[in-house]
């Protein structure tokens, strides 16, 4: 499979990762899905991607049944479990225990943008090296 990123940066993503489900032909890999999150509330789907040629196999619903069997016996009731799909890959995960927000709800992304000169302070839990920044 390859990738448009660097490398450095996928390094990083994967580093990230709660759980990750490898598929492998021969010593080529051909697929992968992983569960990002902080392991506690937060779990977002991620990356579930399978090489062209081998699609339409039934290896991406094989993924899914592994990540909802990690979901089983890792998350509790109120943990806030999401993805994001493209159509129609939201039909695989409507099979697997995923819908569509309800009126009440919505979904967002956020786009990129550039930075505008901004007057913050930057502080880092060292425990987990996520950053908090508050303005003054």
């Amino acid at each position: 499979m390859n990738s448009t990123k660097p490398h450095s940066e996928v390094k990083k993503a994967l580093e990230g990762t709660l759980f990750l489900v490898s598929v492998y032909e021969n010593d080529e890999l051909i697929a992968l899905g992983r569960i990002v999150g902080d392991g506690g509330v937060t779990f977002v789907v991620s990356d579930i991607m399978v090489d062209k040629k081998f699609q339409r196999r039934g290896i991406a619903n094989k993924i899914m049944e592994m990540i909802d069997q990690w979901f089983d016996e890792n998350t509790h009731e109120s943990s806030f479990i999401t993805l994001l799909a493209k159509v129609p890959a939201d039909k695989l995960y409507r099979k697997h225990h995923f819908s569509y927000l309800d009126e009440k709800r919505v979904g967002m992304i956020r786009e990129k943008k550039t930075r505008e000169k901004t007057s913050f302070h930057e502080t880092t839990n060292k425990k987990s090296k996520n950053r908090a920044s508050s303005y003054f």
